[in-house]
């Protein structure tokens, strides 16, 4: 490692403040050669100026002595945070950037610090925090002071529950959206993210590529994915479609299966069998319509339409079709039922989620 690094550690640019960690054996001589006010120590960050140029040109900073450097922050502007590079280059300093920095450790500290820029929601980042505040690291070695033998196992268990999870804190689950065709995945995608993100046609194989669009769910980051439906085809690039949706749904997290409730079970496409596979009845307000049809056509006194008690007793459980255990009702067109298909969907995903300050063990791509 050199002997003297300056690593900034916020984006170029101009902005409200520039931050730097000055590190290495001569970090603290180096910089009272430039500093004007007390010395820097490591209770408490310290205002001062900074003699940037040989005309005695000045710049006040903040300080703060870290046990991973010196932090100094200035203003923001690009001139003053180049001049701070040009100053401690000259005395020398290697330059770095953070990333360069940071990708060497290994430890779930230097991982979590890798990842915590490409957090995209806050509670993700705030696991990120935790874990670079030593909450893995923490856990692991009451772990191992324990003597009671069955609470060390549940103490691993729980870290094994929660180690999916630590795949997903940058990285969004992937929930595909899968079906028989015109079962309305791709009004049930929009119904989901609040736009027209998919092509929405009453004629069946409308969808022929895979579409997705990325949201939060209770926090985490969910991509959802919007599939090519199953039916007997000739249409070639309808079948190409087909296979990407099979392709789809082996990489998901979970998949949501949307069963057209209008139509009989013996018309549909068998339904997986997988534990990742979570069932959806859209279309329930045409169901409920065709059921009170029904109802109201109903004459056993011979009036036309039925008595006006039985046009005014809602259709009955058995009116609808009898969903499977586990399926849930929703309509993407009124949005009856969204809201609790979300909340299955989130507590498939993350059944158990970690406390504050609570051990998450991180893997994934960026840090290795």
């Amino acid at each position: 490692m050199p002997l003297l690094t300056i690593i900034r550690l916020t984006p170029p640019g101009r902005g409200a403040v520039a931050s730097f960690l000055l590190c290495g054996e001569h970090a603290s001589e180096t910089l009272l050669q430039y500093w004007q006010g007390r010395k820097p120590t490591r209770e408490h960050p310290t205002w001062g100026r900074l003699q940037l140029l040989a005309n005695g040109d000045c710049e006040e900073a903040v300080v703060h002595c870290t046990e991973g450097g010196i932090e100094i922050h200035v203003h923001g502007g690009e001139q003053i945070a180049s001049a701070i590079e040009t100053l401690f280059v000259q005395s020398g300093a290697v330059l770095k950037t953070w990333q360069d920095h940071f990708t060497a450790g290994t430890s779930q500290r230097d991982l979590a610090l890798r990842l915590l820029p490409y957090a995209p929601t806050e509670r993700t980042a705030q696991i990120l925090l935790d874990q670079f505040h030593g909450a893995y690291e923490r856990e692991i070695a009451a772990i191992e002071q324990l003597s009671c033998e069955s609470e060390r196992l549940r103490r691993l268990v729980r870290l094994q529950e929660l180690a999916s999870l630590g795949k997903h804190l940058v990285e969004p689950f992937r929930v595909v959206l899968a079906g028989a065709s015109n079962a309305g995945k791709s009004s049930l995608l929009n119904a989901i993210l609040g736009f027209q993100r998919s092509l929405v046609y009453d004629a069946p194989g409308t969808t022929r590529d895979v579409v997705s669009g990325q949201t939060a769910l209770d926090g985490f980051p969910v991509t959802f994915f919007d599939t090519a439906g199953f039916r007997t085809t000739d249409d070639e690039l309808e079948l190409q479609g087909i296979d990407r949706s099979l392709g789809s749904m082996a990489d998901a997290d979970l998949v949501v299966w949307v069963i057209d409730s209008t139509i009989a079970e013996s018309q549909q496409p068998p339904c997986p069998t997988s534990d990742n596979v979570l069932i959806c009845w859209n279309k329930i307000d045409l169901a409920s319509e065709t059921a009170a049809e029904k109802v109201g056509s109903r004459s056993p006194n011979g009036c036309v339409g039925g008595s006006r008690q039985e046009r005014e007793m809602p259709p009955s459980s058995a009116e609808y079709r009898a969903l499977p255990t586990g399926g849930l009702p929703v309509s993407a067109l009124t949005g009856e039922g969204i809201e609790r298909l979300l909340g299955e969907v989130i507590r498939r995903l993350v059944p158990s989620p970690p406390k504050p300050q609570e051990a998450v063990a991180l893997t994934h791509p960026l840090t290795f």
